[in-house]
């Protein structure tokens, strides 16, 4: 016993309140900081993993659009390759075949705004027939074919280097398909001249960060073909001991990879990949200054609070020390005297005082009531206690007075200290709110007589609070006018801005949806292709804000007679196209006459014009005309041709 007594005397001199005090304060700012390096750290892996996912979904987007252009422009590449009169290749037939062929190719163009236009080039790559009927033969013989010595199977596609057009100021990337006859003999073969141009601005519409990166490049050598941010110099160049370029040669198809770029010194992660079985694939890097920079900027507001909050912490340290030392110094002055009490009292800032309960008025009032309302001591002592207060206070006050009382009276022990927050008039008129402590003081037989009570401004507090909550309101307003601009930026994600219709990019993939749908469930689905008769005689006389409200006009006319579930789009210039599902090619024949006899009889005024048009259509159903998405297309869009050549302002259904 005697040696625990000791050990606790030893232990409590060794380890006493000040050391104890310091030794508190120093855990406290410990754990802050270790929770702030938590935070931090968990933070900056929060970036990482948002940056790796950011990058893998925008090579995702991209390879979903560029692959489907590449599949449907390799569709009308093999379409061409087999349709073409053999005999258009001989020399002699040339000029008996040139305007069938021609407009073939200007037809299929018409389909892309991505392809600079259609060519035809005979065994040795010489050039025979373009789309476009005024393009000389020395400027496409100046374009760069790829190889037509192929190897692989007859609808493969075989892709050249990038080259600059210098008629249209473009970078052309020629993609090629062998025509060849039953008995796999070398015609020629069918190029598309792919505009580059068109393909970055897609990219430019991507935002990677101020130093990101959106490459296009071959899989067999890496030789670059599109770069965003742009770099001419690095066009048609291989890259050599690229570790994302040794992983696809090693068979991988996507994935994700951080280094440091050769090119420009630059860390990234990248994510990259292969465009399906094409020869391409596409790298997305977004780079570490980017996707940090505002973790660096959190970091350096948390490294300056954590110096605030030690200093803080010392600044609170030292006042308490010194605090205690005084505390000690008074207390040693003041026990057992009034006068230490009242002194105490006095080098308070808070307002003490004491009421006594039977008269209900002020016996004493510490000098700090002077500081908080501008009253000196001597006018507040004798006062009655609601004689300061507003009337809702003063009310509340006597109300809570009674209660207390009577419950003391009945034994409540608890009912003896009471917080209470009211609002107090200081000597100018101000209104102030104020935090007061009231203590019931009892005498040996129980019976409260007198109360001690502390009384501390806490209008400053009050107004902090005011603030905090009206900026959390704000904040919540902030956030939830977020989400409603969310939903909306998705909802123009599918919309054309000009006719409210859906985009191109919404129909091919409800269009894929829909084919899928019908297979499984054995229903019909119709597609109707129309586009706008003479559109551009219209632009050409009355301007492009006349055509704009020409195809208003017609997407209101659309969309007034549509059910719930079909669809309209906008495909493309004065194109549009209408989703059928569950309907037979018959109904799908009569909604077609429906919709060209309205537009036929529709005369509007714009301005000084009196504006009527008319439109051509065509229809094909599934599965009769086809039974794959481009297969409905193509069909849709060849009825639609024979509807134009037909004389316009009819509706045509497809016919093999």
């Amino acid at each position: 016993m005697r040696l625990k007594s000791s050990s606790g005397r030893w232990i409590g001199r060794v380890f006493g309140p000040r050391l104890r005090l310091v030794l508190f304060f120093l855990l406290t700012w410990l754990g802050v900081a270790v929770l702030l390096g938590f935070l931090l750290s968990e933070g900056r892996r929060e970036a990482e993993r948002k940056a790796h996912s950011d990058a893998v979904g925008v090579s995702a987007l991209l390879e979903a659009r560029l692959a489907a252009t590449l599949r449907r422009l390799q569709g009308d590449l093999e379409d061409l390759s087999a349709t073409l009169p053999r005999d258009a290749f001989k020399p002699a037939l040339l000029e008996r075949y040139r305007d069938a062929v021609t407009g073939t190719l200007a037809l299929h163009a018409g389909h892309f705004p991505e392809v600079a236009g259609f060519h035809v080039v005979d065994a040795s790559g010489s050039f025979l027939f373009a789309s476009n009927r005024l393009l000389q033969k020395s400027e496409a013989n100046s374009l760069a074919y790829p190889p037509l010595s192929f190897s692989g199977p007859d609808n493969s596609l075989s892709f050249s280097e990038v080259a600059h057009d210098r008629v249209s100021g473009h970078s052309l990337m020629a993609v090629a398909i062998a025509v060849r006859d039953a008995r796999g003999e070398l015609h020629g073969g069918v190029v598309a001249q792919l505009d580059l141009t068109y393909l970055a601005k897609t990219f430019d519409a991507i935002n990677v960060g101020s130093n990101g990166v959106i490459s296009l490049r071959r899989v067999d050598d890496s030789r670059l073909i599109v770069r965003r941010p742009e770099r001419l110099e690095l066009i048609n160049q291989a890259v050599v001991n690229n570790p994302l370029h040794q992983r696809l040669a090693a068979g991988e198809r996507q994935g994700t990879i951080r280094f440091r770029a050769t090119i420009d010194g630059i860390e990234r992660i990248y994510a990259f990949q292969r465009i399906e079985e094409y020869p391409l694939y596409l790298t997305t890097g977004l780079a570490t200054s980017d996707y940090l920079a505002e973790w660096r900027k959190m970091l350096g507001m948390a490294g300056a609070s954590a110096l605030l909050l030690f200093l803080s912490l010392s600044l609170v340290l030292i006042r308490l020390m010194r605090a205690e030392n005084e505390e000690g110094v008074v207390a040693a002055k003041l026990v057992g005297s009034e006068a230490r009490y009242r002194m105490l009292a006095e080098n308070s800032h808070d307002v003490i005082w004491t009421l006594d309960i039977a008269t209900r008025r002020y016996t004493y009032v510490s000098p700090s009531v002077t500081g908080m309302s501008g009253f000196l001591p001597e006018e507040i002592v004798g006062q009655a206690m609601d004689s300061r207060l507003t009337p809702e206070s003063a009310e509340r006050v006597i109300h809570e007075v009674d209660q207390r009382l009577r419950r003391i009276a009945a034994g409540d022990k608890t009912a003896s200290v009471v917080v209470s927050e009211l609002e107090q008039i200081c000597k100018n008129g101000e209104v102030i709110s104020t935090e007061v402590v009231s203590s019931y003081l009892l005498d040996s037989e129980g019976v409260a007589h007198t109360i001690l009570g502390i009384t501390r401004n806490v209008s400053e507090r009050k107004a902090a609070d005011l603030a905090l909550r009206e900026t959390n309101r704000q904040l919540h307003a902030r956030i939830e006018e977020i989400g409603r601009l969310q939903v909306a930026l998705q909802e123009l994600a599918v919309r054309d801005s000009l006719t409210g219709l859906y985009n191109r990019r919404y129909m091919d993939e409800t269009l894929e949806r829909e084919v899928s749908r019908a297979r499984r469930e054995g229903n019909p689905l119709s597609l109707v292709m129309l586009d706008i008769d003479y559109f551009k005689r219209v632009n050409d006389t009355y301007g492009h804000q006349v055509g704009d409200e020409v195809l208003k006009m017609l997407a209101t006319i659309l969309l007034a007679d549509i059910r719930a579930e079909d669809v309209a789009c906008r495909y493309g210039g004065e194109e549009f196209l209408i989703l059928l599902p569950n309907m037979p090619l018959d109904t799908a024949m009569q909604r077609a006459q429906g919709w060209r006899k309205a537009v036929e009889e529709l005369s509007v005024v714009l301005g000084n014009f009196n504006i009527t048009f008319t439109i051509s259509l065509g229809v094909a159903a599934y599965p009769e005309h086809g039974k794959t998405p481009d297969d409905l297309t193509r069909c849709a869009d060849q009825a639609l041709y024979r509807a134009k050549n037909q004389g316009r302002n009819q509706v045509t259904v497809f016919s093999a």
